[in-house]
């Protein structure tokens, strides 16, 4: 079943918490060849942590993305270009920022634009990288 036909219907938080099984199963590829994966870690978390009534704002979730200290899942996924942990990397960074937008959409926080864009179509970006990773 496609992501969005899924999750669409959902309440935000009840998305979230359903990514945070997706947001599992793709931290446990990425670990299999980089045992440290701590901005993996994180994402998995916060995904969870707002999903189960956290008080995460947009920013925080941005910041699981990209970061004033250059760290977070965009950072990783460049580094792993052309490695096994690639499309990994790039599947957890779609499930952040539709997190992120979800999140922004309640909070009210003005969105940056990269996370503007997204939307649920993302859901179908994101159900295309989990099939390549099987």
């Amino acid at each position: 079943m496609k992501l969005r036909a899924e999750l669409s219907l959902l309440p935000p938080r009840e998305q979230a918490r359903r990514l945070a099984a997706v947001a599992a199963f793709l931290v446990t590829q990425i670990e299999h060849t980089e045992p440290y994966a701590p901005e993996a870690e994180a994402a998995l978390a916060a995904i969870r942590n707002w999903g189960g009534g956290g008080r995460l704002s947009g920013r925080d979730f941005t910041d699981l993305v990209y970061s004033d200290d250059e760290r977070g899942t965009l950072c990783r996924l460049s580094e792993a270009v052309g490695k096994p942990s690639e499309d990994g990397w790039n599947a957890l960074t779609t499930a952040v920022m539709y997190v992120a937008w979800l999140v922004y959409q309640e909070t009210g926080e003005p969105m940056p634009s990269d996370i503007n864009e997204v939307g649920e179509d993302s859901l179908d970006f994101l159900h295309e990288q989990l099939a390549q990773l099987g």
